[in-house]
């Protein structure tokens, strides 16, 4: 009889899973650590939070002259990429868990969950099971008016593009951004613009 392979429960297999990333992680980073220059380390550990400090050394190393290809010929497009959505996150104001909007709002978790599932909330996956929403799209009073309504009318799916083309000024709307037309309670414009996103390859 051959032996067979046994599937574990998710929960039994995550540790053994983040034990195995760890391990690989460390030796990365390990190698990239050595191979960067004075300056890069500095300006990691200047970095306000631990993944924002790998986010900076990887994103420098290109510039200061390390070929990354010697490392992993993909850092280099995913050290760019994570820094464009770190300077996007910056740009957007920070960002809160689903946990802070609950409580800004006054709902529940599952509530906000609901309201990302059905594109009235604007949430870009954080990496650990979880979502992070840009603070940008929420007021004193709550969320920004008019958002639903652009959020729907995207037809690009992805978040990052989305807050992306939320905070890009558009010719459309005389040099406003998107969010920056809500805020001045232009929503049909804001709409068009949002409308017209991604038309092309659609």
């Amino acid at each position: 009889m051959g032996s067979q392979t046994i599937a574990l429960p998710s929960h039994q297999a995550q540790p053994t899973l983040a034990r195995a990333f760890l391990k690989r992680s460390v030796k990365m980073l390990k190698r990239v650590s050595l191979a960067a220059s004075p300056e890069a380390l500095e300006a990691a550990l200047s970095a306000a939070t631990d993944v924002g400090g790998v986010a900076t050394l990887l994103s420098d190393l290109a510039p200061l002259g390390l070929d990354l290809s010697a490392v992993d010929p993909f850092v280099e497009m995913m050290a760019r990429g994570a820094a464009v959505k770190r300077e996007l996150m910056e740009s957007a104001g920070g960002a809160l868990t689903s946990s802070q909007v609950a409580k800004a709002l006054g709902i529940s978790r599952q509530a906000v969950d609901k309201r990302r599932s059905r594109r009235a909330l604007l949430a870009v996956p954080s990496g650990s099971g979880d979502y992070l929403y840009p603070a940008c799209q929420f007021t004193s009073a709550g969320v920004l008016a008019g958002l639903e309504k652009v959020l729907q009318a995207f037809q690009v799916r992805n978040p990052w593009t989305q807050l992306s083309a939320l905070l890009a000024r558009a010719p459309g709307l005389r040099g406003k951004t998107i969010l920056e037309a809500l805020q001045a309670a232009q929503v049909e414009p804001a709409l068009a613009v949002a409308a017209s996103i991604g038309e092309q390859a659609a």
